[in-house]
């Protein structure tokens, strides 16, 4: 899964680099419907051979159209008759459910700060056990629910890396389950 802020733009080249990477890897790709992030990804994807692994998960019909898809497989993840808030937050945590690793661009550049969604979706990655590359200057804040190392991505990207805790006082997570 790609995704991060809608008011961030990333370099057409550093999408095209890190999406050949994955896709060497085999992998396929799952993005959002908004603006930002997931539109400078959904404009390299959309190409040979990466559109055939991809999927675009979408809060609102009207953003299953080609002009917001560029031509990629997409659908509506969420309820009918949901508020737009609710909507985003479910497709959000339907995408992190759905996805086997997050890669996250969180900081909003006209505030500084981490966008409601990012945080949302590290918080549903690390509950569901998924690993999170955060491309981002500082480290996320400090959760018993994953640990944070300094990374990177093929040289591409510098970051963190959070780590699911599987285990907790008393044995794994889902034990309790």
């Amino acid at each position: 899964m790609l995704a991060g802020s809608r008011n961030r733009q990333l370099p057409p080249a550093l999408c095209k680099a890190l999406v050949q990477q994955l896709h060497f890897l085999g992998l396929g790709f799952l993005v959002g419907c908004a603006n930002g992030v997931d539109r400078a990804f959904r404009k390299v994807l959309c190409a040979e051979p990466y559109c055939h692994r991809t999927f675009v998960a979408c809060a609102f019909h009207a953003r299953t159209k080609p002009y917001y898809t560029f031509g990629l497989e997409a659908n509506v993840v969420v309820p009918p008759n949901l508020s737009p808030r609710a909507a985003l937050h479910r497709r959000t945590v339907w995408m992190v459910r759905t996805c086997q690793m997050l890669i996250v661009f969180p900081v909003d550049p006209k505030t500084g700060n981490w966008g409601r969604g990012s945080s949302l979706a590290l918080t549903t990655a690390c509950h569901n056990f998924r690993p999170v590359f955060i491309a981002a200057k500082t480290p996320p804040p400090k959760n018993p629910l994953y640990i944070v190392l300094p990374g990177e991505l093929f040289g591409l990207i510098t970051g963190y890396w959070a780590i699911p805790h599987p285990v907790s006082e008393g044995g794994y997570c889902h034990d309790d389950i």
